[in-house]
């Protein structure tokens, strides 16, 4: 059975527990995932032995390894082996003599390489999680990077022939990011060992990816600057210029957007977009609907446009307020993914897990955002 053979019955098998669950068929739909299980251990074991057959077959013993692109066989099944290692030593279990080669091959002074089939689902869950990542100007740069974004830009100007053309006073505007360490730390009992490969993966990977991606989406919105990533409401001292404000006991009102959308300026609008919690939208912009004389908020399946432009939903803005800009210049830097870190504590007989990701990011232009804010008093 091949990969996609694997994930195709393996989709089907937690499709038709899906169905059993919501069916009240609590019973057969443990089975079912009992079943997914079974198939795991089956695909992981038969992924190991497949690169150990490989290995054999060589006529000539395998060089020493010295790194994972150098074991022999397809390299699949070189990543195959060594994601079992890596899982397994998290786990805590004891590793095959394949095992253990291929786990020493990708261990570096900072610990062992993270299987690449685990980081790229990291990324996706990452930016799925936190869906500003994929708005954002995002790189995964190591160490400290300089962006450079295009700052003033001025007009093209008609040319008298043969006169001298002096270059226009265009500007770029260079923000320099540097890395904070974002971690969480989960601890659980021992009895991770009983888990199958790809359950203790997708587990662990939901575990650290959901609380990290919840951190650096509220450090994109509201971080300080201060020994963390600057976010959007620091990207300006807000005032008349800026931003809109409501009366503590008003209401919003189709003005107060129109206003709002009158402040940004033109060059940032065809990359604009608002970015509101769920409530906000509901409690503030929908009660400007009416359907018989505006189309002020209109949707589309899930997506929601507020004349015209697109709604972002993050409950990390703070209610009755929200923000309009071209998120394009946010700058961020991903100069570590998640990565993971394991410790077995012995006085409680448990296993840690430490996922560490580094991130920095600011505002390129404060010029960029408007705010619609909440007056407190």
């Amino acid at each position: 059975m091949n990969r996609e053979e694997y994930m195709n019955k393996r989709n089907a098998l937690i499709a038709e527990a899906q169905e059993l669950l919501d069916a009240g068929k609590v019973a057969e739909a443990a089975e079912k995932r009992a079943q997914v299980e079974r198939l795991d251990e089956e695909f992981e074991t038969a992924a190991v032995e497949t690169a150990n057959l490989n290995a054999l077959a060589n006529i000539q013993p395998p060089a020493p390894f010295s790194t994972r692109e150098n074991m022999a066989g397809d390299p699949e099944n070189k990543e195959a082996v060594y994601r079992v290692a890596f899982f397994k030593r998290l786990q805590g279990k004891e590793l095959s003599p394949e095992e253990l080669t291929a786990y020493s091959s990708g261990a570096s002074s900072a610990g062992a390489v993270i299987p690449t089939q685990t980081a790229e689902e990291i990324i996706t869950k990452l930016k799925e999680r936190a869906p500003l990542l994929q708005e954002i100007t995002l790189l995964q740069v190591q160490g400290n990077v300089t962006f450079a974004v295009e700052g003033t830009n001025n007009a093209a100007a008609i040319h008298t022939e043969n006169a001298s053309i002096t270059p226009a006073a265009d500007t770029l505007v260079k923000v320099s990011l540097s890395g904070w360490e974002v971690t969480k730390l989960i601890q659980v009992s021992d009895t991770v060992k009983t888990m199958s490969i790809n359950a203790f993966e997708g587990w662990l990977v939901d575990m650290l990816v959901e609380s990290i991606a919840d951190k650096i989406s509220d450090m994109i919105i509201n971080g300080t600057g201060s020994s963390q990533a600057k976010g959007i409401e620091k990207a300006n001292t807000w005032g008349d210029t800026n931003s809109v404000s409501v009366a503590k006991a008003g209401s919003l009102t189709a003005a107060n957007v129109q206003t709002l959308i009158g402040l940004l300026g033109g060059g940032y609008d065809a990359n604009a977009k608002f970015v509101m919690s769920k409530k906000t939208l509901y409690t503030d912009f929908m009660p400007l609907q009416d359907n018989s004389k505006n189309d002020i908020v209109t949707r589309e399946g899930r997506n929601y446009y507020v004349y015209g432009y697109p709604v972002l939903i993050d409950s990390r803005v703070t209610e009755h307020e929200a923000y309009l800009g071209d998120l394009k210049k946010y700058v961020a830097n991903l100069a570590e993914s998640v990565n993971v870190k394991a410790d077995f504590d012995i006085d409680t007989n448990s296993n840690k897990y430490l996922g560490v990701a580094i991130f920095d990011g600011a505002p390129a232009l404060g010029e960029a955002f408007v705010k619609l804010v909440k007056a407190t008093s």
